[in-house]
């Protein structure tokens, strides 16, 4: 055998070992409920939370990785909030925002190419899809966050403030997912081996971008638009603690406007951009 052919060959041996690195990757994403996805909601969404509580944890490690970075920013800017509880109580809004900015919950289509390619042209059934990993996401983050604001209770001089960010923690996240989806198709990427990705150098721009929108392009515009109708109730009715929670409970509803919406808008996209989207989904190789 010549070196010429010797190189051709290690190369397509490198080709292929990466090629079946990346196909046990996506194998090891297929999700079964997708494929019974004209199913009742709820057993799809118990399907969906007992895999991100199992092994291998790829969506649990991201948001305690991302909690822990937020629990540094915050102890990291002021030490001594720590020992303010007047400020400890927002602690919980803080992860709750945190946690949720990272690409599982803006990559839902690439993360599944396969199993969503198969029904780009069915609106109702991506969105359902993006419905229950959304649920199963805030089943991940929310109650957790929930019970944090109910331990820092007894240490608060307003309760009611504290029962108020109780509300807001489990309603306030819903307008990042909404804002979140509209990214899925406008920014997929496909999933790939860290060691490829780093030899991918064509895909560094895509995924940087993708996880720089994630962090820092949706948590405000999210906030701005979840507390801005409580903003006017504070604003205009008074900020007396019964007025936060009034506040809290009456933007539920419009952070669960802005989550259907957002889904609502995804699709529309998703519908808009088909055959680009059709060929990006299809071509793993374009990370």
């Amino acid at each position: 055998m010549t070196a010429v052919g010797s190189c051709v060959d290690d190369g397509d041996m490198t080709l292929s070992a990466a090629a079946e690195r990346a196909r046990r990757l996506r194998d090891r994403l297929h999700k079964p409920w997708i494929d019974e996805i004209d199913g009742p909601l709820w057993p799809q969404v118990v399907a969906e939370t007992k895999i991100n509580f199992r092994p291998p944890f790829e969506v649990l490690s991201v948001v305690i990785i991302n909690i822990g970075l937020a629990l540094g920013a915050w102890f990291f800017i002021n030490p001594d909030i720590v020992l303010n509880h007047t400020a400890l109580v927002f602690l919980p809004i803080a992860l709750a925002s945190w946690a949720y900015a990272d690409v599982p919950a803006t990559n839902l289509f690439g993360a599944r190419a396969e199993q969503v390619l198969e029904r780009m042209d069915r609106p109702v059934q991506i969105r359902r899809i993006m419905t229950v990993e959304n649920i199963g996401l805030w089943i991940l983050i929310s109650p957790g966050c929930l019970l944090l604001s109910l331990g820092l209770l007894p240490g608060q001089h307003e309760p009611i403030i504290s029962i108020a960010i109780c509300v807001a923690v489990l309603s306030m996240p819903l307008a990042y997912l909404g804002l979140a989806a509209i990214m899925a198709p406008l920014l997929p990427f496909h999933p790939l081996p860290w060691r490829e990705r780093v030899r991918r150098r064509d895909t560094w721009l895509r995924y940087s971008l993708a996880i720089t929108i994630a962090y820092f392009g949706l948590t405000w515009p999210a906030s701005i638009l979840a507390v801005t109708p409580a903003a006017y109730i504070l604003r205009y009715v008074g900020q007396e603690p019964v007025h936060y929670l009034i506040a809290a409970v009456l933007v539920t509803p419009w952070c669960i406007f802005l989550w259907r919406a957002g889904l609502h808008i995804s699709t529309w996209i998703a519908r808009r951009r088909g055959p680009w989207l059709h060929d990006f989904l299809a071509d793993p190789e374009r990370g």
